[in-house]
């Protein structure tokens, strides 16, 4: 299954299922010569070849649009999902085989973008107008080595139009970036928790969510 989850493979079934009827189009249009060219060799023309190369292209034109839907069932283009639609893709991508990072170091900003369709993208800035609090005052923030703790706002973005925000707190020194849990459970929302995975660059988010005494809620 691990080929079936390649990026550039769910890149070409989502623009399998794109295209699905233009590509049926074509299939039909390939199964008519097919047909035509049947009727010669059943005449005792020579064009066996032609016919099967034919009717080869028919069927892989055919089934092209059901190995897409084996490869992403009931998998909408990312363009065409909505608000709801677009978060809950976020939640359930794969953090680093889904997203790939850069950062404009002369800008302070930094973004992560969908593989399959970089329109969709994070956005951060670690200038003051990406700061949503720059003395994060919270016990599970401030438990650290070093107490100092910077929440920052991530804002998620489809083809330049915000989706939404959510908050990131560096802290320890920026080692980790953890979102801020509810405050009477102490649990991180698993929207949340995704989001931070994605950002996760050095891997130890889980590391200090536990050396917080934080958790992650259960369920889907």
């Amino acid at each position: 299954m691990k080929l079936l989850d390649h990026p550039k493979l769910k890149v070409a079934a989502i623009w399998i299922k794109e295209y699905a009827k233009a590509l049926n189009v074509f299939a039909a249009i390939f199964f008519f010569f097919t047909f035509v060219a049947g009727l010669f060799w059943a005449m005792g023309k020579e064009i066996e070849p032609v016919a099967f190369v034919l009717s080869l292209c028919a069927s892989t034109l055919f089934g092209l649009p059901h190995l897409a839907e084996f490869i992403l069932p009931s998998r909408k283009p990312v363009k065409n999902m909505t608000h709801d639609e677009l978060l809950q893709f976020v939640k359930d991508s794969n953090p680093k085989e889904d997203w790939k990072g850069i950062s404009i170091s002369n800008d302070w900003v930094s973004e992560v973008f969908l593989k399959e369709d970089p329109r969709l993208r994070f956005r951060a800035k670690y200038t003051e107008e990406g700061v949503q609090n720059d003395d994060y005052q919270d016990e599970w923030a401030n438990k650290h080595p070093d107490p100092k703790a910077i929440g920052y706002w991530y804002d998620l973005y489809y083809d330049g139009n915000l989706i939404d925000r959510f908050i990131l707190v560096a802290v320890d020194g920026a080692r980790a970036k953890i979102p801020p849990p509810d405050s009477g459970t102490k649990k991180i929302r698993l929207m949340d928790y995704k989001v931070a995975q994605i950002h996760d660059v050095i891997g130890t988010l889980d590391e200090y969510i536990l050396r917080s005494n934080l958790a992650v809620e259960q369920g889907t």
